[in-house]
């Protein structure tokens, strides 16, 4: 239940508070039929979300309305890896302390790129995560991935014609979890956006180099659990390895499922839910994507899904309302006058809407995390007389 009193006193225009208070309703309502109904509390709700510059100011600095929206999508969920996060971690804090609540935590990566004024191709970013404290145990472990040299990706050198070899523009970061029954190591990832012939080609590289690198890890990882259990005597040591379950998720700037960044995902042996739809808001790329490669006999997808935050919230029907009510920047030019009204609604629907939330839908997907019926089942059939 997230924290809204701020309702009342951040929205000094009580028409623009009154149309706050009724599209948040719509949004919780929206979010409990499509969430909530169809899924189980005993089951992890694991979300992917690319929040767009989050913290990074200027014409991203959210409004205390989209805060408002942005904690109450994410409350509806137990887990959620948020990508874009920038160098400035107040927004962060204030999601959590005044929003969200104490009932929520997260755990945040050190920004990329260089200083303070060198971006770099990792933009300054962060990677994220968000869990609700009573369904989601962090494991006290956590890293950024480094891959081991000779495996490096290979990016445009400085000559022409020429390749350099390079780690992630945007390090992944893997965090190990605990949600009822279910361990497992939870990537998030950022890949480099590239274009033309040899940005592309880095593109689809990272994407394979850290599923390789994850599926190589989860082998080594079961080995190893499975050897320790045969050293201390186990009565069925091979159910060791039950616990080394890995989920890739992020912004994978993936184009399509034909196309060839997510070939190099699948071909690492990662599947990826089938119900899972474009994640843009443009509607034709797949860029976001859960991807996962378990060892639970138990692991199940139940649901998954993506929602699409502007069919509730600063919909295409409340562009003139902004343009005239809220007024939001870049209404007035240089000479003093406001623009005329179509062009502040083009403003509305193509900058100020997306800035304030995001240009990438949420992807979400429901994991079975609770397996004690089956369990309590095989104990009774052991027992039963032959």
């Amino acid at each position: 239940m997230t924290l809204i009193n701020s309702l009342r006193w951040q929205f000094e225009n009580p028409v623009h508070r009154k149309f706050v208070a009724e599209r948040l309703a719509d949004l919780k309502a929206a979010l409990r039929e499509q969430i909530h109904a169809g899924t189980d509390e005993r089951s992890l709700r694991l979300a992917t979300w690319n929040l767009m510059h989050f913290g990074d100011g200027g014409g991203y600095d959210r409004t205390p309305e989209s805060m408002l929206y942005i904690a109450e999508i994410i409350d509806h969920f137990d887990l959620v890896a948020v990508q874009e996060v920038n160098r400035d971690l107040s927004k962060l804090e204030e999601l959590i302390d005044k929003h969200l609540g104490s009932g929520w935590d997260y755990i945040v990566t050190d920004t990329t790129g260089g200083g303070a004024d060198d971006r770099g191709p990792g933009n300054n970013e962060r990677l994220a995560f968000l869990y609700r404290k009573s369904k989601v145990q962090f494991c006290k472990e956590a890293g950024e991935i480094v891959l081991p040299q000779g495996q490096e990706i290979a990016a445009p050198g400085q000559a022409p014609g020429t390749t350099t070899k390079v780690q992630f523009a945007r390090t992944p970061f893997s965090v190990a979890f605990r949600a009822g029954w279910l361990k497992f190591k939870l990537c998030t990832v950022h890949i480099f956006y590239g274009t033309g012939t040899a940005g592309l080609a880095q593109r689809r590289e990272e994407i394979e180099r850290i599923a390789r690198f994850l599926a190589q890890r989860q082998v080594d990882e079961a080995k190893a659990m499975v050897n320790r259990a045969k050293e201390r005597k186990w009565t069925r040591p091979e159910d060791a390895g039950w616990d080394s379950n890995y989920i890739l998720l992020g912004d994978f700037n993936i184009i399509s499922p034909e196309h060839e960044t997510m070939k190099a995902l699948i071909e690492a042996g990662f599947t990826v839910p089938t119900q899972l739809q474009t994640t843009n808001l443009g509607n034709d790329h797949h860029y976001d994507q859960v991807a996962i490669k378990s060892a639970h006999p138990g692991f199940k997808v139940l649901h998954s899904g993506v929602f699409d935050m502007l069919k509730h919230v600063y919909r295409d029907e409340d562009a003139e309302f902004y343009a005239t009510v809220v007024k939001p920047p870049r209404v007035v030019m240089d000479d003093g006058q406001e623009r005329p009204l179509d062009k502040r609604v083009d403003y509305f629907r193509r900058y100020y809407r997306v800035n304030q939330m995001s240009d990438h839908k949420l992807l979400w997907c429901e994991i079975c995390v609770d397996y004690s019926d089956k369990y309590l089942a095989d104990i009774m059939a052991s027992a039963a007389p032959a």
